[in-house]
């Protein structure tokens, strides 16, 4: 059994900087925003290209809102799956520490009955007195 653990634990080490180099997700769609509008420069510009450039703020402004509210849904949804899905791998964990604790509890019992019924490790080709 001490061999299962240790083997689990080395595959599990092995993995683990494999797991780190994912690359991460894709952010969803609703989180695409509109680029700002270009902003002239204050020292040169002419008195049109500001008051122009202040009406295309004023659409991004609003657009930007509406993509801000839509992403922030998103990520809440993301968030309530991550969330889920944290609850079911603490579940399954759970479960698996049992089943195994479980295991462990009757191979004690068993091992404790002695060696009556047993067979010996080895087929009768391995074994030195055949």
């Amino acid at each position: 059994m001490k061999v299962l653990l240790g083997a689990t634990a080395a595959v599990m080490l092995m993995a683990a900087p494999a797991l780190a180099q994912t690359p991460p997700a894709a952010l969803p769609a609703q989180c695409n925003f509109t680029a700002a509008p270009a902003i002239p420069d204050g020292a040169t510009a002419t008195n049109t290209a500001m008051q122009n450039a202040r009406e295309a703020l004023e659409a991004w402004r609003a657009t930007r809102q509406t993509e801000l509210t839509v992403c922030n849904s998103a990520a809440q949804a993301l968030q309530a799956q991550a969330q889920a899905a944290a609850a079911a791998h603490n579940a399954a964990a759970t479960d698996t520490d049992a089943t195994i604790n479980r295991f462990v509890a009757e191979n004690t019992e068993y091992n404790a009955r002695g060696n009556t019924g047993r067979r010996e490790r080895g087929s009768s080709l391995t074994r030195p007195d055949h």
